[in-house]
């Protein structure tokens, strides 16, 4: 680290994972933990019920990790569970699918301490297939815009690549439990409001993607999830004007973002239902090329007329 501090000095970061039978890929994900060069991690796995092997791994980490097991609870009350009983300075989660890489703690820890004013600070991750083959990295932004982030409806923010100061948790609250797909979306929401959220372009973490995994299997279920925490989110009292004034524009793209999900789960149906609304929503998504291309998407894809436009739209991207 660079900061010159001493060991001493340094903060705790606490990590919690949640493991509900994923010991196919639970080792792997402790060993990255266990293996980072950061002097000061306090970690707990958290069993939430698992009727595979996952105990039996666990029970192999006795005396190097804290452990335990509960009925199962859901993720969201299981993390939750972890911040709770965890001490740390700095706190993420760690899924048991997913994996830290080398050097990401401290990366993200000297990030930290060199800048007082970031809450919340993420990185890149790297997408991998069930066996850990590498798949493509998360996309690399310029800088992180909380304002875009709001409007645009989409999450730039890979969950484990951030970690989150003490002091987010103490003013925003643990993670909603209503969430099953996106309670770290709606956490970067609610937390943003008054916490800076910083960006440094790293890879950080791995993210397994597998037909278990929440991002693969379920995207039809999760589009009305979505829906809500944007209505929740906006019919806040205490949000800024600056990001009230977003609200049509932000609600458009949700219900574009809202359509993709539909599309993936095989609903055209409902993904034309979102189309229609967002343009209702926000008219002049029909005169900006890329809310347009999305109002074409949800109402056409897979069809020749989505086919055309969407060459078009990349041939007036590229020259623009």
């Amino acid at each position: 680290m660079s900061t010159g501090l001493t060991r001493e000095k340094l903060p705790v970061v606490s990590v919690v994972t949640p493991s509900y039978n994923q010991a196919a890929f639970l080792s792997e994900t402790i060993e990255s933990v266990i293996s980072q060069d950061y002097p000061y991690i306090e970690y707990i796995v958290l069993d939430d019920g698992s009727t595979d092997e996952t105990r039996m791994i666990l029970e192999q980490y006795n005396g190097r990790i804290k452990w335990s097991f509960h009925t199962n609870i859901g993720q969201t009350h299981t993390i939750n569970k972890g911040w709770k009983m965890l001490t740390g300075d700095i706190l993420t989660w760690l899924n048991s699918d997913d994996t830290f890489l080398p050097g990401a703690v401290s990366r993200a820890v000297d990030y930290l301490l060199s800048n007082p004013s970031a809450r919340i600070v993420f990185g890149d991750t790297l997408f991998t297939q069930a066996d850990g083959t590498p798949i493509e990295p998360s996309r690399r932004l310029l800088q992180f815009s909380y304002e875009d982030f709001v409007i645009n409806c989409e999450n730039p923010i890979p969950q484990p690549s951030a970690f989150i100061r003490r002091g987010v948790i103490e003013n925003t609250g643990l993670l909603d439990p209503y969430y099953y797909y996106f309670m770290d979306w709606d956490y970067w929401l609610r937390a943003g409001l008054k916490s800076q959220i910083a960006y440094i372009p790293e890879l950080l973490s791995t993210y397994r993607l597998h037909s278990e995994s929440k991002t693969v299997s379920q995207a039809r279920k999760a589009a009305p999830e979505l829906e809500r925490m944007y209505r929740d989110f906006f019919a806040r009292e205490d949000l800024p004007e600056s990001i009230r004034k977003l609200e049509k524009k932000a609600m458009a793209n949700m219900y574009f973002t809202s359509g993709g999900y539909y599309l993936k789960g095989g609903d055209g149906k409902s993904a034309k239902r979102m189309a229609w609304l967002a343009l209702k929503t926000y008219p002049q998504v029909i005169i900006a090329p890329r809310q347009l291309h999305k109002f074409i998407y949800c109402l056409f894809s897979g069809t020749r007329i989505y086919s055309y436009t969407r060459d078009a739209f990349y041939r007036l991207t590229r020259h623009a």
